[in-house]
């Protein structure tokens, strides 16, 4: 049954949804989920009590299965009480948004460019509000966290992952979804979490060996995807893409965060102009002229270290921020 204007215009309000997107917010929401926002507002419900609430209002037959599956699609979220038992309560707009990019895609694929731009732009701002502040604490020296906080090389994501064995899931990457830029892969984020609310805990995601993971993170590598991340989650960015890196742009938060460990020094000797260091760099550090040489402008660098991992030659190596090898290499280098 549809809803009356005042339920949608109490729908939209307790699933905190901007007016100049309520049509594309009700196209991710179920009739049967937008009368289970309606009956539980903003409280935090017991499991057992939420399923009779929904049998006695006749929302659905089986409200067990509803639940799941509301759950499943960020429209629910779990909460545990003193105890650890089960509660639910609803989620938000900001929440549900990024499920629906990342695992109903067809449905999102449908969306006009105009509309995808104006739900990143609106999630953009949410999300800058959120963390913006601690990576300008950051930029003045202050130890504060944030995610994405470290740029990785192939042998420390690997020793990251080891730690996690049998306990690797791969989940589509939100920001590649949402913003439906780029031609390289999505389907890239190494989670290790499994708990409450994560993806894996929904029901999403393929459960990775070691092995695997480590392999497939390799062919990313190669394909120009940079490796960021900490102890829950590896993600495996482009600079089109990744909110975090625009973050960084709109601080100006270059070489702070995300943080490299390592500066990029390029022997130009040894260097055979092969560009497949311009191929995969993400922030036009490495470009190859009208001459088929390759320039490296240091001042563009962002310190990812995936050129190092792919050049050929062996003419990018790493040397440790801060070590006698960095010297003299703050300005840029040409061929």
């Amino acid at each position: 049954m549809a809803l009356t204007a005042e339920e949608k215009k109490r729908l939209l309000s307790l699933f905190e949804v901007p007016e100049d997107l309520s049509a594309e917010a009700v196209k991710m929401l179920s009739q049967q989920e937008m009368s289970l926002i309606l009956l539980m507002e903003k409280h935090i419900i017991p499991s057992e009590d939420l399923k009779k609430e929904i049998a006695h209002a006749g929302i659905a037959e089986n409200p067990e299965r509803l639940i799941q599956s509301a759950y499943s699609r960020s429209v629910l979220d779990k909460v545990r009480d003193e105890d650890g038992g089960l509660c639910y309560r609803i989620s938000n707009f900001y929440g549900r948004y990024p499920y629906f990019a990342q695992f109903e895609y067809e449905e999102y694929a449908r969306f006009s460019r105009e509309k995808k731009d104006r739900l990143n732009e609106w999630d953009f701002e949410l999300y800058y509000n959120v963390f913006g502040k601690d990576v300008q604490a950051k930029i003045r020296g202050e130890e504060t966290y944030v995610h994405n906080s470290t740029f990785l090389t192939l042998p420390e994501a690997f020793e990251l992952m080891e730690k996690h064995r049998g306990n690797i899931y791969r989940v589509p990457c939100n920001c590649k979804c949402m913003m439906d830029v780029t031609e390289k892969p999505r389907n890239v984020c190494i989670n290790f979490d499994s708990g409450d609310n994560t993806p894996a805990d929904r029901g999403h995601g393929e459960k990775l060996t070691l092995e695997f993971a480590k392999e497939l993170t390799r062919d990313w590598n190669r394909q120009g995807l940079m490796q960021n991340g900490e102890d829950f989650a590896i993600c495996n960015c482009d600079g089109q893409s990744c909110y975090p890196l625009q973050m960084a742009r709109k601080a100006g938060a270059q070489g702070i965060y995300p943080r490299s460990n390592y500066e990029m020094l390029w022997n130009e000797e040894t260097c055979v102009n092969c560009g497949a260091c311009a191929r995969i760099c993400n922030f036009g550090a490495f470009v190859v002229g009208e001459n088929k040489k390759v320039s490296f402008h240091q001042d563009l660098c962002w310190g990812c270290t995936i050129c190092s991992a792919n050049c050929p030659k062996g003419a990018i190596t790493l040397a440790p921020r801060g070590s006698a090898n960095c010297e003299g290499q703050a300005k840029p280098i040409h061929h």
